[in-house]
């Protein structure tokens, strides 16, 4: 168990890393751990005008349930982390988009006028799935390949083939650069529409689709966290430890 005085100053991503459920604190808070995840306690609360001493006993309740089926994803191999990444939470994002876009289409269409917003709302969401698959494919094609290599050489203790990318930094970088447009951009949404609140009285229209982008943009920030907060820093360490024994 940390002491409360170490994670005061320790980045809320790697409080998350270390334990997933501490998540839930800060979604409830709206206090963004997935991209800004290198701020501490300390710096949060002050940015959300919250009592830091709030946040460290809520942590450190979760901390002192004894974990049973809790996923550790610090522990995962890196090539098991980029599996995960890519068949759960690409695919999610593959399997929901068209869903959603129709959903958004007849929103606008059935209360478009009444509520302009959705019109902003169904445009975001078609530009954020354009830059999302071009992220994905990036990865798909070029970094998460290069890391398997990796993993392989690790394991044969052989000196690593050049990358095309030359030094992963550069790739990585541009998932980063993404990874801050989309965050911006739901941050934008959620207090457009108060967290993707329904409306009193509203139809059906409306809770399909605000329920669809509550659990695409859930999905999303577990997805940016996993890859800002331990996959990029896993792939950071192993380059560096190839290129010694190199």
């Amino acid at each position: 168990m940390e002491n409360k005085q170490h994670i005061l100053y320790k980045p809320i991503g790697q409080i998350v890393a270390d334990d997933y459920r501490t998540s839930e604190i800060f979604k409830n808070y709206n206090i963004d751990f997935y991209f800004e995840g290198n701020r501490n306690i300390k710096k949060v609360a002050y940015d959300h005008k919250l009592d830091p001493k709030l946040l460290l006993n809520k942590i450190d309740t979760i901390q002192r349930i004894e974990r049973l089926e809790y996923i550790y994803f610090q522990s995962w191999p890196l090539d098991l982390l980029v599996d995960y990444i890519e068949k759960k939470h690409h695919r999610f994002i593959k399997n929901k988009e068209s869903n959603i876009k129709i959903l958004l289409k007849k929103l606008c269409k059935t209360n478009g006028e009444s509520n302009p917003i959705l019109y902003t709302l169904a445009e975001e969401f078609n530009e954020s799935i354009n830059g999302l698959s071009s992220y994905m494919k990036n990865e798909e094609l070029f970094l998460f390949p290069t890391v398997r290599e990796m993993i392989r050489a690790e394991n044969a203790k052989v000196k690593l083939t050049k990358s095309i990318f030359g030094s992963l930094e550069n790739p990585v970088k541009k998932m980063i650069e993404g990874h801050k447009i989309e965050s911006l951009r739901y941050r934008r949404l959620e207090q457009l529409t108060n967290n993707f609140e329904i409306p009193e009285k509203a139809n059906d229209s409306y809770g399909d689709s605000f329920k669809a982008l509550q659990e695409f943009v859930w999905d999303l920030k577990t997805h940016i966290h996993l890859e800002n907060n331990i996959l990029f820093l896993k792939i950071k360490r192993l380059e560096k430890q190839l290129k010694h024994q190199a």
